[in-house]
């Protein structure tokens, strides 16, 4: 049962690999440059800017650092601009501020405290063309001893729509439900509210025993940790290319093959998939991210050699940064896996009980129903 677990484990850490999720090998310098995320959509906002410092992969130190910066303007080529605020270490524009137009071109505008100003070339928002249709199919195969190893496999068929614009990238976002019990992780001496309570805070339960052990509990509020959901994606950038593309449509493309796995199928796992148009320069990035991705064996290895930028410095001392902008239009649709599409419900794996807090089981875990989650 415990090998079970630990291989659940890994093959959730497989499939949990972000495509968004960069590392930039800068080299050691004595001023760390930084490095700049995001983009603006046509969809409605807010938008989300990533600011940190950039790091060495080779240094253990080799963590996101964000920081806080002087300003930070969002601005389009026919005079709307809007200053972004800062909230939870990253940069937002207002729910109702502005929002990407097809055939607009936006630009973005640093400004660090030291005096360096960064501005990010015009990147111009093309339409998104339509994903027409996603759906799943059920895969067996063998391992490297015989056994049987399941999957589901995700494909979507997409068209263009525009015969001057065939770059496009995918993206695949999985998100499950699981549920653990953190009252079953006897702990050392929790205090709160003036005794050892035993268990997390978390799952709700409060010891009332005089004295503090053996524990009596009570219920003295609903668990805050019993119920999490949790967030997957495509482990590389998945790009169109003169191959997939037949007649202005890409019809039956694999996105991302999702394991059969104990904790994701332990209700049901939520598929969204999504289309974004890119420019020819912001296609050019993603492809060599992509092309490095496939040059490695890993999946959990960092990406290194120097990545492209769309950034140009204007002011203060010369300074590198790594990190694009860019502006894109979105077509999404999801759907839901469930324990009913498995031929057979024993072939899903067994999992032992989490007796602790849901947030320690993942990463990328929330307890905050998301709201397009249907139980």
């Amino acid at each position: 049962m415990k090998s079970n677990s630990l291989f659940s484990l890994v093959l959730i850490l497989i499939s949990s690999a972000c495509v968004d999720r960069i590392n930039f090998d800068i080299g050691v310098t004595e001023a760390f440059p930084i490095v700049v995320e995001g983009f603006v959509s046509d969809q409605p906002g807010p938008y989300k800017i990533q600011i940190s410092k950039a790091f060495d992969i080779e240094s253990k130190y080799s963590v996101r650092t964000p920081i806080t910066v002087n300003k930070v303007v969002l601005s389009d080529n026919v005079g709307n601009q809007e200053e972004l605020i800062a909230i939870n270490d990253e940069y937002q524009t207002s729910q109702d501020g502005i929002r990407g137009v097809a055939g607009r071109a936006y630009s973005l505008r640093v400004e660090l405290r030291d005096g360096r100003i960064y501005e990010s070339k015009p990147d111009t928002l093309l339409a998104a063309g339509k994903l027409d249709s996603i759906y799943f199919d059920f895969r067996e195969k063998k391992n490297s001893l015989g056994a049987s190893e399941y999957s589901f496999d995700i494909f979507f068929n997409s068209s263009s729509g525009d015969l001057d614009n065939f770059n496009f990238l995918w993206k695949f976002t999985g998100t499950f439900k699981a549920d653990t019990h953190p009252e079953g992780n006897i702990l050392s001496c929790v205090y709160y509210r003036g005794k050892c309570n035993w268990v997390p805070v978390c799952s709700g339960l409060l010891n009332v025993a005089s004295p503090d052990y053996p524990p009596i509990f009570i219920r003295d509020k609903p668990c805050e940790c019993c119920t999490c959901w949790y967030s997957i994606f495509n482990d590389k950038p998945v790009l169109s290319d003169n191959q997939l593309l037949k007649f202005g449509r890409f019809d039956k493309i694999v996105l991302h093959s999702v394991p059969l796995n104990g904790w994701i199928f332990m209700h049901k796992l939520h598929v969204k998939v999504s289309q974004y148009s890119l420019s020819p320069e912001t296609y050019a990035f993603w492809k060599s991210i992509k092309d490095q991705k496939d040059a490695i064996n890993s999946l959990f290895q960092p990406i290194t050699g120097k990545i492209s930028t769309n950034f140009v410095q204007t002011s203060g001392p010369l300074v590198p940064i790594s990190g694009f902008f860019y502006s894109t239009s979105i077509s999404e649709k999801s759907l839901y896996i469930t324990r009913d599409n498995v031929p057979n419900i024993n072939m899903i794996p067994a999992i032992p009980p989490w007796n602790d807090s849901c947030f320690t089981l993942f990463p990328n875990a929330t307890n905050t129903k998301p709201d397009f989650w249907i139980d």
